[in-house]
This record gives C-alpha cells, structure tokens and sequence, in this order.
C-alpha cells in the first residue's frame, strides 16, 4: 500500500505552480510593453510643478525671470527628451506646459483683490 502525500508536499507543489504562472504573467506583460507604447506623464498636467514654476516666476521680474525660465524650459526639455519622445514632440510639451504656467499666474492675478483708490 503506497504511502499517503504529505501536506507539504502539496503545498511545495502548489507554490512551484503559482510561482511559474507569476513568472508566466510577468513575461508576457514585459512583452507587451514597448517603449513606444508607454507615455509619460506630460509635465503640463503635472500641477504642482506648474504651481511652482508659476509661484517662482510671479516673484521675479526682468532678466531673472527670463534666466530662470528659459533654465527652467531647457531642464524640462531635456527631461522629456530623456523619457524617449523625439525633439519634436518635447518641445511642444515644454510649450505647454509655458502656457500652462502662463495661464496658472493670471489665474493668481484675477483671485488678488484689487486696491481701492481713493481720490
């Protein structure tokens, strides 16, 4: 008469095929994913760092603010860049992301109270 399985041999069993189904799954999702198909998030829509640019921005004034944003656009161009897409494209997405910029300061500016003058 064979002797009965024990408990743990089924349990080795079992983690052995759970284990190689994982390794099956990850595989197949690392295949399908190319380069091309995934897309960072653009910095547009990124809203703090638009906030911040546009904080930054609002405090200066002159040949600083210039400065500061076109080191401000070259960073982010070459951050996009990095993340694969092609000059292009980066510089469309640092173009927005100036508007976005742009219309978060005069957003600021429309919320400010206006003085009241007295004559």
């Amino acid at each position: 008469m064979p002797m009965p399985l024990s408990f743990r041999f089924y349990f080795r069993g079992y983690a052995m095929l759970v284990r190689q189904w994982l390794i099956r799954c990850v595989s197949l999702v690392v295949r399908k994913m190319s380069p091309e198909k995934i897309r960072a998030f653009p910095i547009d829509r990124q809203a703090f760092l638009v906030r911040e640019v546009a904080a930054r921005l609002d405090s200066l004034h002159g040949d600083s603010a210039t400065s500061f944003w076109r080191a401000k656009a070259t960073e982010l161009f070459d951050l996009v860049v990095r993340s694969g897409r092609d000059r292009a494209a980066a510089s469309d997405e640092v173009r927005r992301f100036f508007f976005a910029v742009q219309k978060e300061i005069s957003a600021g500016a429309a919320t400010e109270p206006m003085p009241i003058l007295s004559a």
